[in-house]
């Protein structure tokens, strides 16, 4: 093998992507690139007219799919157990809250609990 025939690695010349991926990261490239120079434009201009919002399609998506969203939100067997479990844990909660409450509350009105104790204070002293 001589030197011409060895094949030499050069990262800047090596592709993992298909032709039509690297055709599409070019694109992508120039459509950016427009959205930079006409940017540019607006923001130094010196007259400085009206000031018109530049259109950015993946802002654009994503008011879309802000104002939509409820478009994709249908009654659906998960929705109902997600709904379910989340209010089963909500009475849950809710449940152990008032129980350990009316339950320390009735140990206060009784006299079992001291002052100090009812707070969770240092009964040692």
């Amino acid at each position: 093998m001589t030197v011409d025939e060895k094949q030499i690695f050069d990262p800047w010349k090596t592709f993992y992507e298909s032709p039509e991926e690297q055709a599409a990261i070019k694109e992508r490239a120039k459509i950016r690139d427009v959205m930079k120079a006409e940017f540019r434009k607006q923001y130094t201009n010196p007259f400085k007219p009206t000031p018109a919002p530049i259109h950015d399609p993946a802002l654009q998506r994503h008011f879309s799919a802000q104002v939509t969203y409820a478009e994709y939100l249908r009654p659906s067997p998960r929705l109902g157990l997600l709904a379910a479990a989340f209010l089963g844990f909500s009475g849950v909660l809710f449940f152990l809250r008032k129980h350990l409450g009316d339950k320390k509350l009735s140990k206060i009105q009784n006299n079992e609990l001291s002052y100090r104790e009812r707070w969770g204070g240092n009964v040692r002293l």
